[in-house]
């Protein structure tokens, strides 16, 4: 696989993964490209069955690839828990409890 069909195919993944947080569902993905795609699935199945769970409203590209970015600096450790929630209460107001439930399943583990 090419370098640029491996970073197609893990820009769609990682659209469809944000596209599944933001909807509340979830679907059956092909082969996750890597560990932190498999996280997120298992973080997207976690959130889906979840009732108490306030889904992020994802709804621009902007914002889903916003969401990708700073869930992978932090499953990466490079910003810390308290950093991840207080950017997503900031770019999301009224979402903090969604993004502290996502932090701790991102990073559980």
């Amino acid at each position: 696989m090419s370098k640029i069909q491996s970073k197609a195919q893990r820009a769609a993944t990682t659209f469809a993964a944000a596209a599944v947080l933001a909807a509340g569902l979830l679907t059956a993905t092909s082969t996750m490209a890597s560990a932190f795609d498999n996280k997120m699935s298992s973080v997207i199945a976690h959130v889906k069955a979840d009732p108490d769970y306030k889904v992020i409203p994802l709804k621009s590209t902007a914002d889903r690839e916003w969401f990708f970015n700073e869930s992978e600096a932090l499953y990466k450790n490079k910003i810390t828990k308290e950093q991840y929630v207080a950017d997503g209460a900031k770019q999301f107001p009224g979402y903090e409890a969604s993004f502290s439930k996502v932090a701790d399943l991102l990073t559980a583990g």
